[in-house]
């Protein structure tokens, strides 16, 4: 499990979020971009919201309790 504020690097954080409806944040640098609940994942991409989001650019914050 991640605290609030952790950086989401593994495919085990992504299911972990994903399994418990925990709320991820995603940023594009240092610019927000969304926050919502992990629909799927793989390693190249993350679906959020009917949108994917590729891994290697965004950066994805845990946010339980949000």
């Amino acid at each position: 499990m991640l605290n609030q504020g952790d950086i989401l690097l593994y495919d085990s954080h992504f299911l972990y979020h994903l399994k418990h409806s925990v709320p991820v944040q995603i940023y594009d640098g240092n610019e927000h971009v969304q926050i919502g609940i992990i629909a799927r994942f793989n390693e190249h991409f993350v679906e959020i919201e009917d949108t994917l989001y590729n891994r290697q650019r965004f950066t994805f914050i845990s946010r339980p309790g949000f």
